[in-house]
């Protein structure tokens, strides 16, 4: 998680130097975000079905040496469409790791602590896009841009040697494989007081007909799927449009561009502590309803950053609640759309809900960009922004009302009953 937070920020950090290294105009660099963006997304939607078909730690593997492979071939790039082609084919990978790492957190973690351990596996995220900040501040002036995908493809090959080595297979897998014997093994590492005979046949407690995608809208699923996707992609639209968008808005009120990147570094540690200070409510409280509680208090800050006017203070404030509320809350989301779906579908429910969340992410900095053309005040774009996040609200109260009357995805209503 911490690899897909870093290359998914390490771009934009980058781009600076870009366009004098490969002498480019700045606004030839937005393909170049975009590709990444639809790469991710592709992914996203790709791959979580594909471990749920093949085998979650042989799909995950391939995404994490995809990922490497294209992070050490960009510093080849040689201009725009190189680097356009690099930056898709790498995305392509990391758009996998998210849904199949929430779906290794849901299995192998104790059952009281299944949604506060996938939240705290995604919040890597967040720490991967703040960390990968001061890395590129010292790289970069120090050994030029490519130092910074030359990390970036060779750390994940030392975290994939660990994954081949180190990550059991899915007991989910070996379940669909027919090896009972491995799966009382698994059973034995996990609760040593439980027996399970290892002649015996094993049975995933739910159907498993016909491709996991169409199983999301199979045996009642379908309004859970829906609104579940609706709810990703207005608030990935709202949170992109704000994180791209800040410094931009900030500087154009009158605050000064330090102050206006910093306000946008705050943001990222309030992601971080938001996501963190979830994982321990919703043990507590119903998990889809904590969620709508966090995104209706994001679309709150995203009002009151609209009328933060110059006040330097009150802007970098806000800004922090916006980044505990909207990211954070989002990353948390990532985590717990697992436990909306039966253990044999969660990479590929996961997958699909970013799949879909991440065309958001596409369309949220090209709308703000549109209404900066025709001339809105920098005001309305944000509370265009709070509009989207007000719908995720809706959406994930609406999930929690589902949910609770779900027959195969009890652990998505309250922590304490995930399986």
């Amino acid at each position: 998680m911490l690899v897909d937070g870093f290359d998914i920020q390490v771009i934009t950090y980058v781009a600076p130097v870009l366009t004098h290294a490969l002498g480019v105009e700045r606004s030839m660099l937005g393909p170049v975000f975009s590709s990444g963006l639809v790469g991710t997304t592709l992914g996203a939607l790709l791959f979580g079905a594909l471990g749920d078909r093949i085998g979650r730690k042989l799909t995950l593997c391939s995404c994490m040496l995809i990922f490497a492979v294209c992070s050490l071939g960009t510093v080849t790039a040689s201009g725009i469409g190189s680097l356009m082609v690099w930056r898709f084919v790498s995305g392509l990978g990391l758009g996998g790791l998210t849904p199949l790492t929430v779906a290794y957190a849901a299995e192998f973690c104790p059952e009281r602590f299944k949604v506060t351990a996938a939240m705290i596996t995604t919040s890597g995220y967040a720490i991967g896009a703040a960390g990968g900040g001061l890395l590129a501040a010292y790289l970069i002036p120090t050994f030029g841009w490519r130092s910074v995908f030359l990390l970036g493809g060779i750390a994940p090959l030392f975290i994939l040697l660990a994954i081949v080595v180190l990550l059991p297979q899915s007991i989910v897998d070996l379940a669909r494989w027919g090896r009972s014997d491995l799966v009382a093994r698994a059973v034995k590492r996990l609760a040593p007081a439980v027996f399970i005979e290892p002649t015996a046949q094993v049975s995933l407690g739910d159907k498993e007909t016909g491709f996991p995608v169409g199983r999301l809208f199979t045996e009642g699923r379908t309004p859970r799927t829906i609104v579940l996707w609706v709810m990703f992609f207005t608030n990935i639209l709202s949170l992109y449009f704000m994180v791209s968008w800040l410094p931009t808005i900030a500087h154009t009120s009158g605050i000064g561009l330090s102050d206006s990147v910093r306000a946008a570094a705050i943001m990222q540690v309030g992601s971080v502590l938001g996501t963190l200070s979830l994982a321990g409510l919703v043990r507590k409280v119903d998990t889809f309803k904590m969620i709508g509680i966090g995104l209706g208090a994001g679309a709150v800050t995203l009002v009151l950053l609209a009328f933060a006017g110059n006040s330097v203070i009150y802007f970098t404030t806000v800004a922090f609640f916006a980044g505990f509320f909207v990211i954070g809350t989002q990353t948390g989301a990532n985590a717990v759309s697992a436990f909306a779906y039966p253990p044999s579908l969660r990479s590929t429910g996961v997958g699909w809900a970013l799949g879909i969340g991440r065309t958001g992410a596409i369309l949220g900095p090209t709308l703000g960009g549109l209404l900066m053309a025709i001339g809105w005040p920098t005001r309305d774009l944000l509370l265009v922004a709070a509009g989207p996040a007000l719908l995720a609200t809706l959406c994930a109260f609406a999930l929690s009302r589902m949910l609770r009357r779900s027959q195969d995805a009890p652990g998505a209503v309250a922590a304490h009953s995930a399986t």
